[in-house]
């Protein structure tokens, strides 16, 4: 089902839900039973949607909002969504959870050569200090494993409902894997979301099979692009899989899977063999999912799987037929996990995903399944991005009716991302001062961002049905969204200012990860999208700043960045929060120093994520990703409709998880700095 079509058939769900208003008594076995349904859609705009209430397109949300309450909530600092929901999970902020970016970086790199090393803030997979493995030759069999870690601290408030013996049900929280087993008397069920890796343990790698490739491929920031050559109608490549993990060498060897493509010499039409699976597309057809099998190249594969031992790895792929003719052009989406056999836990307990997949097919597993690389890149077009993304709504929309089919008691909380991401891609084409805007576009794309807005109204509507009057029914999203147009280079305005010195002036904006940069007189450098560290003596391996001098310089940093102006005079920074002063309790070892809040219509620049500085300090944003909510807080605030009133004079989304606590009669926990936004009635 596509996004128009889901529209259509959505539309006769609004009349029934404003009839019954959250009033029907459903089909619960327990007709007493309190429950408690919260609706999480990353990135709603509150702006967007009340002007969208109050010209009644958004039925169901303005029939919820009249009969209970509608609010902006103060967003997080930053106002990332792995952290923004760990405010949420947590009910407190980062001086608690610990989560103040989608990057962090590490202090004590493994490689002795490296300085600082990023990674994702929210989970960190492990390798055995000492591994045991059988091992001969060039080969291991690993008999000991790592493990995934989940970094975010602090409690969850399923925790405390699951203790008091209350259901719980979380569907693709953010933050939030591995999903971990609360312990207690309620029943938990738990599918994680963002934060969940590919097959390849990135956060989604899509392919590209085409004949305008170098034979060697090209990769880029999300994916690769590999060379397919057509002979007699008849083409071969090779699908990348993940490191083969039973072979020693220090430098890994991807598994591979063969892609077989035949086509037809007049019809666009092709065949696609993989793994012995064999389907058959059109031109500007999506395959269903594909199981794809890596197996291994070690010697005696076929006797060490007779005794058990795993010598090959499974996950699922989308396949594109972008063209046939003159040239074939196959996408193919990252490597899933399988839900039917995940080789990472991506559930609790593990055999939900299967029952998920069971029930209402398999879907994607990966964290962030709209793939706004593939887009970005190139590989898909705008019709096609969005195509995709339909196929992430119908999958989700079909768990969400299966989820409100069993919610008989306790509470439930189902997040929505697509809302998020296609706001990032087609902003541009709703803003009339952005660089980035195509004219030829505009007619065709200015109104996707709106239309996902009315997506909403109608899974609103389909929840208001399924509840009755005694239940509780909060729709909310983290943050709220505005225009990307210009792009700040902020370690390159630390070059300048003098706080970051190059070793060669003369080479900057060459390599990333601080390739150029002399640590012995740089006293700070930004990591991250709003993170900026000093090099702190006792802590950076090759810090230069004293803790004596740490308070000053961060003021001077302060005052320096507040003053910067853009070519037009315009106002880049629009707050630095000082990270001892804001988080009473932040590790000081993950933790930046600074947190810079950047004003509407700028962010931190690509290149400022990876340690890059280009020479210019400001750049137009002509990318496809064009909107965004990494800015200072109070530019994009999130938004609450609930079906009762709330009495807070200050709503804050970490007020999510007391309120939750309190609808079911339980105290937050000591922890939780939030405050139930119902009062006490």
């Amino acid at each position: 089902m596509r996004r128009r079509d889901f529209l259509k058939t959505m539309a006769a769900v609004s009349g029934a839900a404003l009839a019954t208003s959250c009033s029907q008594s459903g089909t619960r076995a327990n007709g007493d039973s309190h429950r408690v349904l919260i609706l999480a859609f990353d990135g709603i705009d509150p702006v967007i949607l009340k002007s969208m209430i109050d010209s009644k397109r958004t039925p169901n949300l303005a029939k919820l909002a009249q009969s209970g309450s509608f609010a902006r909530l103060r967003t997080s600092t930053p106002p990332h969504t792995p952290v923004a929901f760990s405010d949420i999970i947590s009910g407190a902020d980062a001086s608690v959870h610990q989560i103040y970016d989608f990057i962090h970086r590490d202090v004590n790199p493994p490689n002795p050569n490296a300085v600082v090393r990023p990674y994702f803030s929210t989970a960190q997979a492990t390798t055995p200090e000492h591994q045991q493995a059988l091992s001969w030759g060039d080969w291991q069999l690993p008999l000991t494993g790592g493990e995934t870690l989940l970094l975010r601290r602090g409690p969850a408030f399923w925790d405390d409902l699951i203790r008091a013996g209350i259901d719980t049900s979380i569907y693709y929280l953010p933050s939030n894997f591995p999903p971990a087993d609360p312990g207690g008397r309620g029943k938990f069920r738990c599918i994680s979301g963002m934060g969940t890796p590919d097959l390849l343990g990135s956060y989604g790698e899509f392919t590209l099979f085409s004949p305008d490739v170098p034979r060697q491929g090209r990769t880029v920031d999300g994916g690769r692009f590999a060379r397919l050559m057509m002979h007699a109608h008849r083409g071969r490549s090779k699908l990348l899989g993940p490191p083969d993990f039973l072979r020693k060498d220090s430098t890994p060897v991807p598994l591979e899977a063969e892609i077989e493509v035949v086509r037809d010499p007049r019809a666009p039409i092709a065949k696609i063999a993989v793994s012995g699976q064999v389907i058959l597309l059109n031109e500007g057809e999506w395959s269903d999912w594909v199981p794809i099998r890596f197996r291994s190249e070690i010697p005696g594969g076929t006797a060490l799987g007779a005794i058990g031992a795993p010598t090959s790895i499974h996950g699922i792929a989308r396949f594109l037929l972008k063209s046939v003719h003159p040239k074939l052009e196959l996408y193919v989406s990252p490597i899933n996990i399988d839900p039917l056999e995940p080789v990472n836990q991506i559930s609790t307990p593990t055999k939900f995903a299967q029952q998920m997949a069971q029930r209402h097919g398999q879907f994607y597993t990966t964290g962030i399944p709209e793939d706004t690389k593939a887009l970005s890149n190139g590989a898909l077009s705008e019709d096609q991005f969005l195509e995709q993304s339909d196929l992430v709504v119908d999958e989700r929309t079909r768990q969400f009716r299966g989820a409100l089919e069993e919610f008989d008691r306790g509470c439930m909380f189902f997040y929505f991302g697509a809302t998020d991401l296609v706001q990032h891609m087609f902003w541009r084409d709703r803003d009339t001062q952005h660089p980035g805007r195509v004219p030829e576009e505009v007619e065709r794309y200015q109104s996707v961002v709106e239309n996902v807005y009315l997506g909403i109204d109608q899974q609103v509507g389909e929840a208001m049905a399924a509840l009755d009057s005694q239940d509780t029914l909060i729709v909310m999203s983290d943050h709220g969204f505005t225009s990307f147009r210009r792009g700040f280079n902020l370690n390159s305005w630390l070059a300048e200012n003098g706080f970051i010195k190059l070793i060669n002036p003369a080479i900057q904006g060459q390599g990333m990860l601080f390739a150029n940069t002399d640590w012995s007189a740089t006293r700070a450098y930004g990591m991250g999208l709003n993170g900026l560290y000093l090099n702190l003596e006792g802590r950076e391996r090759h810090g230069t700043i004293s803790k004596n001098a740490k308070q000053s310089m961060l003021g001077e940093i302060c005052d320096k960045l507040m003053e910067f102006r853009d070519v037009n005079g315009a106002q880049v920074i629009e707050s630095v929060a000082v990270v001892s002063d804001r988080f009473s309790g932040a590790d000081p070892m993950i933790a930046p120093d600074l947190i810079v809040g950047y004003a509407d219509g700028y962010r931190a620049s690509w290149a400022t994520v990876l340690g890059q500085m280009p020479r210019e300090l400001i750049q137009d944003n002509m990318d496809r990703w064009s909107g965004t909510h990494l800015t200072a807080p109070d530019v994009v605030p999130g938004m609450l409709v609930s079906s009762r009133k709330v009495t807070s004079n200050d709503p804050s989304i970490s007020d999510i998880a007391p309120t939750i606590l309190q609808e079911f009669g339980l105290a937050p926990s000591s922890q939780m700095t939030g405050k139930p936004l119902f009062g006490n009635g």
